[in-house]
């Protein structure tokens, strides 16, 4: 069975595949891309092109393209990249057509029926990693770079991409060898083994573990980074939320009405502050009804909330100093708390709202918005770690974790317990290699490159 396996695997890495790699709709140029053996590329091109001339490695050279019967559909470019210098490590053909739907389609059809089947997402990436032209955590880099929802999520996903994280872990991975055999020496030799030598190891562990410690304390910040910072306005009836919401756009995003009850539904936009993007999400009032419309959208608001990074908390200025914000909400973290109507109130009673923890705003005029958002973005606490290497992964945040408290295991153990020390070493390197790739259930891979677009 195994065998079996493992041969279906050798045949689909053999497989010549094909997508569209540019998105859908209209455009002035589509990419459609294939990847495979030599021979299989070169019977495709037969196919599809015969009156070329020869493609030069990676030169552009202008081609006419036949259709699966024969006719022409397109005149193309195409881009030849023999193997392995190629972004898969196999043979690579790029074919950029007028960017029409039909057109590509064509295309598509044209290379399924001389002999290419249609790839999986990310399968381009997924043989760049098998072929070794990428270490999964560039590959994750990929990811995350195709996905970024701002500015300085693609930076950070720039510096995965750019191998930095692999760099450090190199060193951490030969740090931890080094100790490991400092340990053991101690347990095989102690007669000739200075234990001073192996204190100091002791001592660089200690280092390497608040280095591993401090990366992995980026998670948070590289998550919500790289998801887009989620921020829900919750609070009463006609506190004043859906106004904050079209303020803190810039536009008319939300319906503002007098009557209560006007928000039904969860109304979201996403909106990018100093680069990096914030999901503001306006969620229905929090209120006894018997209206079942209403009652879903309290459902879905409840929901908001328990997602939610941020929760901006809202009440009317003219009373909210008799209210404690969140206060038997089941609101859990980060709280940031805006008056409304602070145009129906006195100097005094602003004062008062501020003393008190308030941020006022008069939405429609647009005072006190800044102050909102200046208030958001702390809250967040993603500003201050942009520019970092930033770890932005569930996987990558389990393994560093593993990481760290092995290697603080180990210091706490030190050279009274060196087998065990040894032991927690050799864990802690071992989960180091698991977040660089080294070992990775294939399972790790099939989630990771299911979240790829089709095409890359």
């Amino acid at each position: 069975m195994a065998d079996s396996l493992l041969g279906r695997a050798g045949e689909l890495l053999d497989d010549c595949i094909v997508a569209v790699s540019t998105p859908r709709g209209r455009g002035a140029v589509g990419i459609v891309r294939l990847s495979g053996a030599a021979a299989t590329i070169h019977s495709i091109l037969e196919r599809l092109m015969p009156a070329r001339r020869a493609l030069r490695p990676r030169e552009m050279t202008l081609v006419s393209l036949l259709d699966a019967t024969g006719v022409p559909f397109d005149r193309a470019l195409a881009a030849h990249y023999p193997a392995p210098s190629s972004y898969t490590g196999e043979d690579v053909l790029e074919l950029y057509l007028h960017g029409n739907p039909v057109v590509l389609e064509q295309a598509l059809d044209a290379c399924l029926a001389a002999g290419a089947r249609a790839a999986a997402p990310g399968e381009f990436t997924r043989r760049a990693l098998a072929n070794g032209k990428l270490s999964l955590l560039e590959a994750e880099g990929v990811d995350a770079l195709i996905r970024a929802p701002s500015r300085e999520a693609a930076r950070a996903a720039q510096r995965h991409l750019g191998g930095e994280l692999d760099t450090r872990l190199r060193a951490w991975i030969r740090r931890l060898l080094a100790s490991a055999v400092a340990f053991e020496a101690l347990v095989d030799f102690p007669d000739e083994v200075d234990e001073s030598e192996v204190l100091v190891e002791v001592r660089q562990l200690s280092q390497l573990e608040a280095d591993l410690r401090s990366l992995l304390d980026t998670v948070r910040a590289g998550i919500r980074l790289q998801d887009g910072v989620r921020v829900a306005l919750v609070g009463s009836v006609n506190a004043g939320k859906s106004t904050l919401l079209n303020g803190l756009l810039g536009h008319e995003r939300a319906i503002v009405a007098a009557s209560p009850g006007t928000t039904r539904d969860v109304v979201a936009e996403t909106v990018e502050w100093d680069g990096i993007a914030y999901r503001l999400e306006d969620t229905a009032g929090i209120r006894e009804t018997l209206d079942p419309v209403e009652a879903i959208g309290i459902q879905r608001s409840v929901r908001a909330q328990d997602l939610a990074d941020v929760l901006v908390y809202v009440a009317d200025g003219r009373s909210a100093s008799d209210e404690i914000p969140g206060a038997d909400s089941g609101f859990e973290g980060t709280l940031v708390s805006v008056a409304t109507h602070a145009d129906l109130c006195s100097e005094s009673r602003i004062a008062s709202l501020r003393n008190d923890g308030w941020t006022p705003v008069d939405g429609p005029a647009g005072w006190g918005l800044a102050q909102v958002r200046s208030a958001i973005t702390h809250a967040a606490g993603v500003k201050d770690a942009t520019g970092q290497l930033l770890l932005h992964t569930a996987r990558q945040h389990v393994a560093m974790e593993t990481a760290a408290d092995s290697v603080g295991e180990a210091v706490a153990l030190g050279i009274e317990e060196p087998v065990l020390a040894a032991v927690a070493v050799r864990r802690a390197g071992r989960a180091l290699e698991e977040l660089s790739g080294q070992w990775v259930d294939e399972q790790v891979l099939d989630e990771l490159f299911a979240r790829f677009c089709i095409g890359k």
